[in-house]
């Protein structure tokens, strides 16, 4: 038996020696290591880890930080090779190793392996998961030491990972973190990445100069690291497509061929991406040949499918400029069948299913080539008569962009994102409502208008509706994060940039938007209905539209700016027309009439060149429609043109407020779209009262603004025709008291300063102690006012957002759920106001509807004034927009005593006259 045993003990010494002796010291291993990573070939690198690894984990079952750089040693090794799903496998390995952070791992790996993994799943196409990484690397990089380098890496990938999906604003947010954080400690090779990555994204929004500056310090840089010639070959690329926008085409192209020259001596592996732009710049400058040799060239080096995707679509766009049609329609075909694996391409007339769209990762690039395919269909049809069939088609794929613009707008959550892509897109729905004109398809030509225009203002209505089904706490809870956001982008635009606070606030706004879209992406997945209301995007149609101008004995006047065309829809109760005609017959006189409105003297001095100029937008836009004396709602493209100020005849004022109650709406979707919950409370004691009115009458010598004498004593006079009416007055108009009471009104009327204009300078209305920006007010809830009245200076002015409207104190109530606001389009005359205001509300109290009491409130006002007071600058100045049904002034409790008493009053007489009349 002992021999036996000593036996097998003699056989698994001899069948361990082996194993043991290849379990060296640590030391070794780690030399080991470090000679793989001089190897040959990447392969070669692959393969000698893979048994490196698995010889560590049969000698030591605690992993080190030796181990950890192991495994992302072969995740680098794997995603060279483009292995990108086994990078992310082996770098993965790493993350359970950190449940119980032990002295053998360094916490600065954890951050790296983020990084890494974030970066896998980029080129992976998997983008969300990309970013959760890439900002786990930055958060867990706030609190680990030396870990910098890798948290500026962080961010310069995750500038690329929300620029290909369109969140413009996260990115540069990303780019000035990166930007700051690299600068600080010195690593100018991440510096320079990250400025090239900051150059692309503020050269798609047409900040060329910026781009240009920040490209040119990248090139500085990289231009003495031979070994970032991959990163300087792009840059110079980017510098071209800068210097083309700029128009310098010579210098251009010089940069141009600089980066493929570059490219090529390295062998990039992308090289079509640069031929690419070559043939791009050659396209611009009609050299249409030219431009197709270099596309063909692309194609036949091409080894990304976005690159093929690119190259197919700027070929189809080439062939459609030369005429070859169907040509190119069978190119986008192809580049479509690209952008789904596994598939072939249609017939010419095929287009992928919305819901599969909604799957792509980069749907730019897919957007871009619909929109393509479309403007061919297009263009074909023009090129032989009009060619129903072809419209059609064109039509149907106008229509699938559209729905992908839906997709992608839900994706993004900044503001300004949002607006880069409503500019963007504007061409688009120019192109689909030619379409639509020439197959006379009204009904088509009004979805793409109202689909055009106050889209994010739609967003906010429908985000309020989804808030209505929220608890109490949640509704606090997302009160609370919508304010944090605000505070710290007021600190943020506070802060100079490039410095240690600058770089604190952003990375504080960064945590705030995070947590307020964790909170909402929550909600999403668990409150269906809040999901529902929050993503509804019906739009009214047009025969919907019609019912409602037939309850109101109403007519409607929409248009569409276009780059040079305007489109013009008149809806009536009988019937509606579409009109086309040039943009510079509106643009034009437009801005010179409200320059005329905005500068008295000049009015008055040259009265009789405002006639000709407001009778020649009347030629041009009314008479053509014919549209009955009567109410008339106006849905305009982008500024407020007071329509009631232009004059049916050249050489005497024969103004439309005779002939037509305007009013104005942002959308035809928000005014008329029926809500599922309005949010107002009914019944007797709906609200405290009815009307709030607010006058500061002088202001804080801060402030800088004069007094409104008389203010105060106008709304005593106004508040009079209201039940239950409240006044805050003098130095109680306060900011704080407003906040606190515009809640529990239906009307708000404030006569006050505001300060605005059509830059980029934030709209304020002025309080007696302080002021209320727009982007302050716009973080507030829902506001259950019926009618806000905004008689102060330029209340409708603001920055015009191109694709989605003006940007005003208006807008921002109308935001807020208000659904009547009464505005101001410039400096309107103090005493002009007072009068036209207080004659509007006599007409409300009386039960007309709110267009026609603001037009009777003109004309009174037209009868009793002098010469002087008839210029429109004093009275076309305020307009109605939004809801002009009649508005109850008085409570319902009120009207159920005061009915009390008459029928009291009634039943008394008649027992008065029985006794009267009985026998004595």
């Amino acid at each position: 038996m002992l021999r036996f045993l000593a036996l097998l003990c003699l056989l698994y010494c001899a069948g361990t020696m082996p194993l043991r002796a290849q379990c060296q010291p640590k030391p070794a291993w780690q030399a080991r290591l470090q000679k793989i990573s001089a190897l040959d070939t990447i392969a070669n690198q692959e393969s000698a880890l893979q048994k490196w690894v698995t010889g560590w984990q049969r000698c030591y079952p605690k992993a080190d930080s030796v181990y950890v750089d192991a495994l992302l040693q072969l995740s680098l090794a794997q995603f060279y090779q483009n292995d990108f799903p086994a990078a992310i496998g082996t770098a993965k390995q790493v993350l359970p190793l950190y449940q119980q952070l032990t002295p053998a791992l360094r916490a600065i790996d954890l951050v790296r392996t983020h990084c890494r993994i974030g970066i896998y799943y980029n080129s992976n196409e998997q983008n969300t998961e990309a970013i959760g990484h890439l900002k786990q690397g930055v958060t867990l990089g706030k609190t680990t030491k030396k870990a910098e380098k890798y948290v500026a890496n962080c961010h310069l990938y995750l500038i690329y990972a929300y620029f290909v999906t369109g969140e413009i604003e996260k990115a540069l947010t990303h780019a000035d973190m990166g930007g700051t954080l690299s600068l600080s400690i010195g690593d100018s090779i991440a510096s320079a990445k990250i400025w090239e990555q900051k150059g692309q994204v503020l050269n798609e929004m047409g900040r060329h100069r910026e781009a240009k500056i920040e490209l040119e310090k990248a090139i500085r840089i990289l231009r003495h690291y031979p070994n970032e010639w991959f990163s300087l070959a792009s840059q110079h690329r980017l510098l071209g497509t800068i210097l083309y926008a700029l128009g310098q085409p010579d210098n251009a192209l010089k940069e141009l061929n600089v980066a493929y020259r570059l490219a090529e001596k390295n062998q990039h592996q992308n090289l079509s991406d640069f031929l690419n732009t070559i043939g791009y710049h050659y396209y611009k400058q009609k050299n249409y040949q030219l431009a197709v040799t270099y596309y063909q060239k692309g194609l036949e080096v091409d080894k990304s499918a976005y690159s093929k995707v690119n190259l197919y679509n700027y070929l189809g766009r080439t062939h459609s400029r030369l005429g070859n049609y169907k040509k190119a329609l069978s190119l986008y075909q192809q580049g479509i069948a690209t952008m789904f694996p596994g598939s072939r391409p249609t017939t010419l007339v095929g287009l992928p299913p919305a819901q599969t769209i909604r799957s792509i990762y980069q749907k730019d690039y897919l957007l871009l080539i619909i929109q393509d395919k479309a403007d061919t269909w297009l263009d074909w049809a023009k090129a032989t008569h009009n060619d129903t069939v072809r419209l059609k088609n064109a039509l149907k794929t106008y229509a699938l962009a559209d729905t992908m613009i839906d997709f992608m707008r839900w994706e993004h959550t900044g503001q300004q994102s949002k607006l880069f892509w409503r500019s963007k897109t504007h061409r688009l729905y120019e192109q689909a409502i030619e379409t639509a004109f020439r197959l006379n398809d009204a009904p088509a030509a009004f979805h793409f208008m109202e689909k055009s225009r106050a889209v994010l203002l739609n967003d906010k209505l429908n985000e309020l509706g989804a808030s209505r089904q929220l608890a109490p706490a949640q509704l606090a809870q997302e009160q609370q994060l919508r304010q944090r956001v605000a505070d710290w982008q007021t600190k943020v635009a506070t802060e100079k940039p490039n410095t240690s606070t600058y770089a604190n606030a952003l990375d504080g706004l960064r945590t705030a938007q995070e947590q307020q879209e964790a909170f909402v992406k929550n909600l999403e997945q668990t409150n269906p209905a809040y999901y529902r209301y929050k993503y509804d995007n019906q739009t009214i149609s047009l025969s919907q539209v019609r019912e409602h101008l037939i309850k109101r004995s109403a007519s409607l006047l929409t248009y569409f700016i276009g780059d040079s065309t305007l489109y013009a829809l008149s809806v009536t109760p009988s019937g509606n027309k579409l009109l086309r005609l040039p943009a510079a017959y509106y643009t034009r006189p437009a801005a010179e009439l409200l320059a005329f409105n905005a500068n008295p003297d000049a009015l008055n001095r040259q009265f009789t060149h405002y006639l000709t100029v407001s009778n020649q937008l009347y030629r041009s836009l009314l008479a053509p429609l014919r549209l009955p004396a009567g109410r008339v709602i106006i849905s305009p493209d982008g500024v407020l043109l007071p329509f009631e100020a232009l004059s049916t005849s050249a050489t005497k004022p024969e103004f439309l407020v005779n002939q037509y109650a305007f009013s104005y709406a942002y959308s035809l979707n928000q005014l008329f779209k029926e809500p599922t919950d309005t949010g107002r409370k009914p019944g007797w004691f709906g609200q405290s009262g009815t009307f709030l009115g607010i006058a500061p009458v002088g202001f804080s010598a801060r402030l800088g603004q004069v007094p409104l004498a008389g203010s105060d004593e106008v709304l005593i006079r106004i508040s009079s025709k209201f039940s239950a009416p409240a006044l805050l007055t003098g130095n109680g108009a306060t900011r704080r008291a407003f906040g606190e009471q515009a809640g529990q009104y239906r009307i708000i009327q404030l006569f006050t300063h505001a300060d605005a204009d059509s830059t980029d300078r934030e709209p304020t209305l002025f309080f007696a102690d302080s002021t209320l920006r727009l982007s302050e007010l716009t973080t507030t809830g829902q506001l259950p006012a019926e009618l806000v009245g905004l008689s102060a200076c330029k209340t409708g002015i603001g920055a015009n957002q191109r694709g989605e409207g003006v940007f005003s104190l208006a807008r921002g109530f109308a935001s807020l759920g208000v659904p009547s606001v009464l505005t101001t389009l410039w400096n309107v005359e103090n005493r002009a106001t007072y009068d036209l205001t207080e004659l509007f509300y006599t007409s409300l109290s009386e039960g007309l509807p709110k267009d026609v009491a603001l037009q009777q409130a003109k004309l009174a006002y037209l009868a009793d004034a002098d010469q002087s007071d008839q210029l429109p600058n004093r009275w076309a100045g305020l307009l109605l927009v939004g809801n002009a049904e009649p508005i109850e002034t008085q409570l319902p409790l009120d009207k159920w005593v005061g009915g009390f008493g008459v029928v009291s009053g009634l039943a008394g007489a008649w027992w008065f006259h029985r006794r009267r009349q009985r026998p004595r």
